[in-house]
């Protein structure tokens, strides 16, 4: 698979070298001139490649699907087609992702990480990347949990390892709320996914959480599934996120990525082969990452993976619409992170106060989408 893979990149690098001799010269705006751009500018999507080399610093997901259109977009040449060259600071959990906000440009988060930035890092949400169902709950399939799963009584005093401060704290705490108990009830083991699973799997707790592919595994591994975000029927939005640094001073560069990102998964789900490249990178990442995984993984997680449309997403960024609250107008994109928000305002981890200082300071931020309307529209992506 890696050798064919190989081969289909080196062909795809050549095509691109020899589309680019014959290309015209390209400016320092995204901007595209007209629909027949791909022609013009030799480029995928018919972007206009930056004047210089530039580098991305990308805070990279382990394991994560919402990454993917960052890895894929590298690996198929689509970022240095547009002379953009890519940095991966790699994490595996929003948190510590958030607190190494200096070393990357963009990077793609859950919800409970992209408030954690914002409160403490003023880090910008530019666009939404996921809504993370694949976030769940597991216990082994011989243990009284397994069998009355929904019994507070068997819960109380029982060991759940997850990483805290990201969107398994939050299923989790939903969940037991849902069956009158709070993490208070519990006790609560701190571990990052792969480490957790790991942990459980060679008799640690009583219960794990697990998301992405780490979930699926745990699956395989033939543990009980008692719920996940989709059975609770929540939003987990994951963001697309930019400093405030990049925003500032790259701000060619991140208009690029933003576009880049969204018409990356467009171009996945236009054919079986472009997915199935999909898949085999995702494999590739996972492999390089050390997160366990494999085909069958990879392919269920990006046959759920909800990154929106080009489209969507602008729409997402531009819309404004009745705060959840029902007080006043925020971006529809706000109303989705703030339904996190608003679980974790209850538990006591964000006030009123943190949540108003997002809108009046803007930090879920409308600019990147409002200024790629021109290039979107022009080359179709937008009516």
């Amino acid at each position: 698979m890696k050798k064919a893979l190989s081969l289909f990149l080196a062909l795809t690098l050549i095509c691109t070298l020899l589309a680019g001799c014959g290309g015209n010269a390209s400016s320092a705006s995204p901007a595209a001139s007209s629909a027949s751009a791909t022609a013009k500018s030799g480029t995928t999507f018919g972007l206009t490649p930056l004047d210089k080399p530039t580098t991305l610093r990308v805070g990279f997901f382990s394991g994560s699907a919402h990454s993917m259109p960052f890895y894929i977009a590298d690996k198929m040449g689509f970022f240095k087609e547009l002379n953009i060259n890519v940095e991966y600071q790699s994490f595996i959990g929003g948190p510590a992702m958030m607190e190494a906000s200096s070393s990357w440009d963009v990077c793609d988060c859950g919800a409970p990480g992209v408030l954690n930035g914002m409160k403490n890092y003023d880090v910008h949400m530019i666009g939404l990347a996921d809504n993370e169902l694949n976030t769940a709950l597991f216990v082994r399939p011989d243990s009284d949990l397994a069998k009355d799963p929904k019994n507070p009584a068997l819960w109380k005093g029982k060991t759940i390892i997850l990483n805290n401060g990201t969107t398994l704290q939050y299923m989790c705490a939903s969940y037991l709320k849902s069956i009158g108990l709070s993490l208070n009830d519990v006790k609560i083991v701190n571990m990052d996914v792969t480490s957790g699973l790991t942990a459980f799997k060679a008799g640690q707790g009583d219960a794990v959480c697990a998301w992405n592919a780490v979930a699926y595994a745990a699956d395989d591994a033939k543990l009980v599934r008692v719920t996940d975000m989709e059975k609770m029927g929540l939003n987990n939005v994951s963001g697309l996120c930019a400093t405030k640094d990049a925003l500032q001073n790259k701000s060619d560069l991140v208009k690029l990525t933003w576009m880049v990102y969204y018409l990356t998964w467009q171009w996945c789900q236009k054919s079986d082969e472009n997915m199935s490249k999909a898949v085999d990178l995702y494999v590739q990442s996972c492999e390089d990452e050390g997160v366990a995984s494999s085909e069958s993984i990879c392919q269920r997680a990006l046959k759920i993976y909800k990154c929106p449309s080009v489209k969507d997403s602008f729409a997402d960024m531009t819309t404004k619409v009745t705060d959840r609250s029902g007080s006043g107008q925020v971006l529809q994109s706000a109303n989705k992170l703030f339904e996190t928000m608003d679980f974790f305002i209850g538990l006591g981890s964000y006030t009123a106060a943190d949540r108003q200082a997002i809108i009046d300071k803007g930090l879920v931020d409308s600019s990147v989408a409002e200024s790629c309307k021109d290039t979107l529209t022009e080359l179709g992506y937008l009516s």
